[in-house]
């Protein structure tokens, strides 16, 4: 469907004059962006606070007047290469890889999480680890009574 040509009015493509008009548009649409990406991260920032989790679950919800906000919390894992390496010998290679590939990563959140409660090399694996809270991502589902 092609966009009516009053919602962004573009000058002709010709001449220095209009050139400099869509550079100064594009700066402002740039701008605006800008501001409200920002605003919205501080809303979803917010609304990630305010949700109601299960116990254990990463995934929220909350309900406006005419949408439900869908919550989930996602986390950055970052691991040190070194300590790892420190820990692989620790632990031995067979023991170290049922639960990191050779790339120094874990195989998966499970067995991850089975070494990490049940382990007992647990202290020296979260040591190598750097766990930092993302943004979430909120998806919205508008109410049917609305």
């Amino acid at each position: 469907m092609p966009m009516p040509s009053n919602i962004f009015p573009f000058p002709a493509a010709t001449g220095e004059h209009n050139a400099a008009a869509l550079v100064d548009q594009a700066a402002t649409l740039k701008a605006t962006i800008t501001d409200l990406t920002e605003r919205l991260r501080r809303v979803n920032l917010t609304l990630a606070e305010r949700a109601d989790y299960k116990p254990g679950s990463k995934t929220g919800h909350l309900a406006g007047r005419h949408f439900v906000a869908k919550v989930q919390r996602k986390d950055y894992v970052k691991w040190d290469q070194d300590l790892l390496h420190d820990v692989r010998e620790v632990m031995g290679d067979v023991e170290f890889f049922r639960i990191f590939k050779w790339t120094f990563e874990p195989k998966s959140a499970k067995t991850l999480a089975g070494a990490m409660e049940f382990g007992a090399h647990a202290e020296l694996i979260g040591a190598a680890r750097t766990v930092t809270e993302g943004s979430p991502y909120i998806t919205f589902e508008r109410l049917e009574d609305c």
